[in-house]
């Protein structure tokens, strides 16, 4: 039996707002197998947002540069995981010693991405493994999404935003704390 982990709107930064898109929101389940099934909505006029084209989903670099969806993991001390789920199907992942720095990236399985558009909603689930989740389950979590209009603006979405510019890497936003897992 599945069960939802975190459901949660995420808030546009002030400077950049969004004219097509009202509401972005994000979903964590658990599955059956103890796996993640990711899920971010963002609710409007989804016909006038940039979207990649679709790719193979294999890790590529620069995702953030156009619409993409983020989950970012506190690890002990300063480090963290930065997982970018992109809209064509494409991931990448990364493993940050410090803020901003120590970055390499990480080989990770392919997550399964499917995106459905729809008239007024663009949904993108994407399932993890259990065995993929980059996180011991007592750390603080970020869901993001950077979100590119077909006009050239681009939006910033997060659980919370630290003061001044848009950054989903400064720990202001990672605002969730799940509950324990528990195993029955």
């Amino acid at each position: 039996m599945s069960s939802i982990l975190a459901r949660s709107p995420l808030v546009c930064h002030r400077k950049t707002p969004c004219a097509p898109i009202a509401a972005v929101g994000a979903q964590i389940e658990t599955a059956k197998d103890g796996g993640w099934i990711v899920e971010f909505v963002a609710v409007g006029r989804p016909t006038e947002l940039s979207l990649p084209a679709p790719a193979p989903t294999v890790h590529i670099d620069g995702l953030w540069q156009t619409t993409c969806f983020e989950l970012f993991f506190a690890q002990p001390g300063d480090a963290y995981v930065e997982l970018n789920l992109s809209p064509s199907g494409a991931f990448a992942a990364y493993h940050f010693d410090h803020y901003r720095t120590g970055m390499r990236a990480i080989d990770m399985p392919r997550p399964e991405i499917t995106l459905d558009e729809g008239h007024e909603r663009l949904t993108m689930r994407a399932r993890l493994d259990e065995d993929d989740l980059p996180w011991d389950r007592t750390g603080r979590i970020g869901i993001s999404a950077v979100i590119a209009d077909k006009a050239g603006a681009v939006s910033y979405w997060a659980l919370a935003h630290p003061p001044g510019r848009p950054d989903f890497h400064h720990r202001d936003c990672f605002a969730l704390k799940l509950p324990p897992l528990s195993r029955a």
